[in-house]
């Protein structure tokens, strides 16, 4: 039987969710305050799909009791999801599973998505590092403009290589969602560092929970050294939140980005592939 989930499924959920995917706290409170999973239910839960909509477009997390029932159970899963697409004119889907699961390969194979990009899982579990000399700050919001266009156009190029669109997102976005956006950075801001030379901001990082969400240099200073410096000083105060280890995500095709977190200690943990599914 496939059903709407219930507070009290949420363990469950959340084990089902974590049996292979080696997900980030934040990502487990997601799942958590989710306002849409629809559950398979046969003498207990035998998977579910977790629907995250915005506007045409969905983001979607799914999993299953055993390896054996990703297929049969995920369908079934799938079918009933599909009324929720038409229904909300849902013409864009992205699933996220771990690279190595046949299983889940050939589900997604079936359902008709299409391979996007790859993601790495590091974690550092080393001792705290040498700092460099670098001037580091605590978000405020008056920094806000320049964070947000810095950020967006140090990533374009990356978002561009691997068809993720908006390109920039600072460009793209309408005033509302530039707002939505300070409203939630401020949110976090305990959290987010500014790095500066000469009064210009050089980077920025987030970490939290021991997760570094956000690391950035300003292209005008890529390729100096502040990449490396930022980091050193992310994973510092990431072992300072009462945490061993510290976890980060990265595009497997930022290949320099892979290098530098190798050379600091960081360890390849799990790899993950995007898919994606237009509907027409």
């Amino acid at each position: 039987m496939i059903r709407d989930y219930k507070e009290s499924d949420i363990d469950e959920i959340v084990r089902l969710y974590t049996l292979e995917y080696k997900a980030m706290p934040a990502e487990i409170e997601a799942m958590k305050c989710a306002s849409k999973i629809l559950v398979y239910d046969d003498n207990g839960i035998q998977g579910f799909i977790r629907l995250a909509i915005g506007g045409s477009y969905c983001y979607a997390e799914m999993g299953a009791a055993a390896n054996e029932l990703i297929e049969p159970v995920g369908l079934k899963l799938w079918e009933e999801a599909k009324k929720l697409f038409i229904e909300k004119s849902i013409n864009f889907v992205e699933v996220f599973h771990v690279k190595d699961n046949l299983n889940w390969q050939q589900l997604f194979y079936e359902i008709g998505f299409e391979y996007w990009y790859s993601v790495y899982r590091f974690s550092y579990e080393g001792a705290k590092l040498n700092e460099s000399n670098i001037c580091a700050v605590k978000y405020e919001d008056k920094y806000y403009e320049d964070k947000i266009r810095l950020e967006s156009e140090a990533f374009s190029v990356l978002r561009k290589e691997n068809d993720i669109k908006p390109y920039n997102w600072y460009l793209s976005a309408s005033k509302e969602e530039i707002e939505n956006n300070r409203e939630e950075t401020l949110k976090e801001k305990e959290y987010i560092y500014l790095f500066f030379e000469n009064n210009e901001i050089v980077g920025a990082s987030m970490v939290k929970n021991a997760e570094i969400d956000l690391l950035f240099v300003n292209i005008k200073y890529q390729g100096k050294g502040y990449g490396k410096k930022i980091l050193e000083f992310t994973i510092n105060r990431g072992l300072e939140q009462n945490a061993a280890v510290v976890n980060l995500n990265a595009l497997a095709s930022n290949e320099k980005a892979l290098k530098l977190y190798k050379n600091l200690g960081f360890k390849v943990v799990q790899a993950q592939d995007a898919r994606r599914l237009i509907i027409k």
